[in-house]
C-alpha cells in the first residue's frame, strides 16, 4: 500500500463545502470502513458489531439516495412556481381594470380585498406568502364570477387555470419539503451513531498499530482521525 503519512491530518469539513457532496462523502467512508471490518476478524468492539455498523451503514446510505431523489426535484417546482407568480403579477393589471371600468377608479380599492388582491406598502398585490396567494386565487376565481368578469380576456378560464396550476405546485413543494426534512432527521440520527463506532474504530486501530495508524487508517478509508 503506498501512502503519505505525513498528509494524513485531522481537518474540519470547510464550512463552505456543499452538505450534500459531504454526506456523499461520508457514505463512501463507512461504506468503506464497514467492507473493511468484515475482513479484520482481529478488531472487535463489545458494544457494536460489525454487522449492526454495516446495516447502519447501509440505512445512511438508503436514507440520503431518498433525500437527494426527494430534493432534486424541488428546484424544478420552484422555478414553475416563479414562472406562474410572475404570469399572475403582470396579469393582475388586467383584472384591475376591469374593475376600475365597472366601479370607477376611485371606488376600485374598495373591491380589491374580494379579489384576493391585498394592500402592501402604497401598492395593491397578490400576498407574496405562497399560502396566503393560493387563498387569495380562490377569491379571485370567486370574485371574477360575482362580478361578471368570468369571459373577460384573462378572466375566469385564465385565471383558473393559474390557480389549478399553482395549487398543485405549492402542495408537491410542501410535501417534499416534508419529505426531504424527515430524510435529513434520519440520516442525522444514523451519522452519530456511525460516527461513534467510526471514532472507536480508529482508537482500535491507533492501540494496535502505535507506530503506522496512519497507513493503517488510510488502508481502511479513513479521511481523518475524528468523527
Amino acid at each position: 500500500m503506498e501512502t503519505n503519512a505525513n498528509n494524513f491530518k485531522n481537518e474540519k469539513p470547510s464550512k463552505t463545502r456543499n452538505v450534500p457532496v459531504a454526506d456523499i462523502n461520508f457514505g463512501n467512508v463507512i461504506t468503506t470502513v464497514s467492507e473493511k471490518w468484515a475482513a479484520s476478524s482481529w478488531l472487535a468492539l463489545k458494544w457494536l458489531t460489525v454487522a449492526q455498523f454495516q446495516a447502519d451503514a447501509t440505512s445512511y446510505n438508503n436514507t440520503l439516495s431518498i433525500r437527494l431523489s426527494k430534493g432534486a426535484t424541488r428546484p424544478q417546482i420552484t422555478q414553475t412556481l416563479d414562472t406562474l407568480e410572475k404570469t399572475m403579477d403582470t396579469h393582475l393589471s388586467y383584472v384591475k381594470g376591469y374593475i376600475t371600468e365597472k366601479y370607477k377608479k376611485e371606488n376600485s380599492a374598495s373591491y380589491y380585498a374580494t379579489f384576493g388582491i391585498e394592500h402592501k406598502g402604497n401598492r395593491y398585490l397578490l400576498p407574496t406568502d405562497k399560502n396566503k396567494r393560493v387563498e387569495a386565487l380562490k377569491l379571485m376565481i370567486s370574485a371574477l364570477t360575482e362580478h361578471g368578469f368570468e369571459d373577460k380576456e384573462f378572466g375566469l378560464a385564465f385565471w383558473t387555470s393559474l390557480q389549478q396550476q399553482y395549487s398543485v405546485l405549492v402542495k408537491e413543494a410542501t410535501t417534499t419539503d416534508g419529505q426531504v426534512s424527515v430524510k435529513v432527521g434520519d440520516k442525522n440520527i444514523l451519522k452519530k451513531n456511525l460516527n461513534k463506532g467510526l471514532n472507536a474504530i480508529i482508537h482500535t486501530i491507533k492501540a494496535n498499530y502505535p507506530d503506522t495508524y496512519k497507513q493503517e487508517l488510510r488502508d481502511w478509508g479513513f479521511q481523518k482521525e475524528k468523527y
